[in-house]
């Protein structure tokens, strides 16, 4: 074998090498499943007046309340057992709750979707607000307003 049919050899194995890992890539991004039900914009009221949108891309969720903003990064695990379970990685948020992950369970009833997370500590063994120590949230799909119009809280 001559020292160019290697190079050419080593370059097609690079760029073969280099492909695969792209596609490893896709496969890590992929949304399918509960994740591909969430994609898109959710709204819950807010304690003061207006609401709360929570908006699904991919795996990043971006939460904009009336006072804080929150970019989080979303683990489901559908399979999880006896609750099927959610973990929230605080990305980006004010200095309190940054970098901190929140766990949570899950489930879609009714065309709404139902979590309870604990903001620290073990994860929630049932579907209940209890003080500030754990919560309970139910989202309803966003509903697209007219241009032009301007919803509560905006």
């Amino acid at each position: 074998m001559t020292a160019r049919r290697t190079a050419t050899g080593v370059t097609l194995g690079l760029i073969l090498i280099a492909g695969g890992l792209r596609a490893d890539d896709k496969e890590k991004g992929k949304v399918e499943g509960d994740l591909k039900t969430l994609q898109g914009a959710w709204t819950t009221p807010s304690g003061g007046g207006g609401d709360v949108t929570y908006t699904f891309e991919g795996k990043t969720l971006k939460i904009d309340a009336p006072n804080r903003q929150y970019t989080m990064t979303v683990t489901l695990d559908e399979k999880a057992k006896p609750d099927r379970t959610i973990d929230f990685r605080i990305d980006e948020a004010p200095d309190d709750a940054k970098g901190k992950t929140s766990k949570g369970i899950y489930k879609f009833e009714d065309g709404k979707f139902v979590f309870c997370f604990r903001p620290e500590g073990e994860r929630p063994g049932k579907f209940e607000q209890v003080g500030f120590e754990q919560f309970l949230t139910t989202l309803t799909r966003a509903k697209d307003k007219p241009k032009g119009e301007k919803g509560k809280g905006n």
